[in-house]
């Protein structure tokens, strides 16, 4: 019976649930490098900066209360470079020019859609309960099945300057009908430092597929979730292991666009890049990375991270809008 990486996954996590929580699930990733450190660095000592606090959804005690931690604890983080707002949007064109160049099916979207897809932000990140407090990126997925796209908007605190799309590409989530194929979950999911991603070993499942595309894809891994088991009738929910990730890119990125994931969001692997590149939503690990090498060997050595980084994965469902598809 086929299965994709995704699935794969998920049975192992639910087979041996401890796996999740141990710190040998590091072995998944490359070997741990101190190359990266200067960059991670430089990331929290640019001048003429304003700073916050905020650890934007994890604090020292639920760190410290981590299974992850009970060996080596974090603490005394450095606090998150926070730009002022024309800063911030001086970076935000940096970054549209960058993904004009590098993201193959980019598109800023019209203004109409563009408004559409920051209200649909709002609505989402204020039902959570998530409060803006420093100029940040949101990387926001779209699971109307007449959509797939994803969007990167520029998030401000209430009361400063209205939020701004950056543009966006095609993704695929969780597919309907189909046996042991999850609806992808609405929410806000963090890219929390309770747990350790990982990249794509580039392996190949025997019909030939990389479910998590090639060798060194990032793999961002926002934990169990419940969602919908799109094969039934009765809206019934399973948990899965949430995670974005690239896809194979000789049999399914030429897909996105579509729904076909088992509940994952798949992105194409140029955004995969882009995100990862820039730490567009890496800021809690970025902060982790200035005192354990675990979260370093997980970063692009690469890295340029952007002083607008996140740490959220926002899924909305613009179904009820009746958005026509964008392209």
């Amino acid at each position: 019976m086929k299965r994709h990486w995704c699935a794969i996954v998920s049975l192992c996590f639910a087979a041996f649930p401890a796996i999740a929580q141990m710190p040998a699930s590091i072995s998944r990733m490359d070997n741990s490098s101190d190359q990266s450190k200067d960059v991670i660095d430089s990331f929290f000592s640019k001048q003429n900066l304003q700073t916050t606090s905020n650890f934007s959804r994890v604090d020292a005690a639920q760190l410290a209360g981590s299974s992850l931690y009970q060996d080596n604890a974090l603490v005394d983080l450095p606090p998150l470079p926070s730009l002022d707002d024309k800063a911030a949007h001086k970076e935000a064109l940096r970054l549209i020019g960058l993904l004009r160049n590098h993201i193959p099916h980019y598109t800023l979207y019209t203004p109409e859609k563009r408004k559409r897809w920051i209200t649909l932000a709002r609505q989402e990140t204020k039902k959570a309960g998530i409060k803006i407090n420093r100029p940040q990126i949101l990387v926001v997925v779209d699971r109307n099945p007449k959509v797939q796209a994803l969007c990167l908007i520029l998030a401000f605190p209430q009361g400063y300057s209205p939020w701004m799309v950056l543009g966006g590409d095609r993704i695929s989530t969780g597919k309907k009908g189909r046996k042991l194929y999850y609806i992808t979950p609405t929410g806000v999911f963090i890219n929390s430092t309770e747990r350790l991603g990982y990249r794509a070993q580039g392996t190949k499942n025997k019909y030939g597929i990389r479910g998590n595309g090639i060798k060194g894809m990032r793999v961002w891994d926002f934990g169990w979730q419940w969602a919908e088991k799109g094969w039934l009738p009765n809206h019934e929910k399973g948990q899965i292991r949430l995670e974005m990730h690239a896809t194979d890119p000789d049999y399914l990125e030429a897909r996105l666009g579509h729904t076909a994931s088992e509940g994952c969001v798949r992105i194409s692997a140029a955004m995969n890049r882009f995100i990862d590149q820039h730490g567009l939503i890496d800021a809690l690990y970025l902060q982790a990375a200035t005192k354990d090498k675990r979260f370093r060997s997980v970063l692009s050595k690469q890295q340029e991270p952007s002083l607008i980084a996140g740490d959220a994965l926002v899924v909305v469902d613009s179904s009820d809008m009746n958005v026509e598809r964008q392209s």
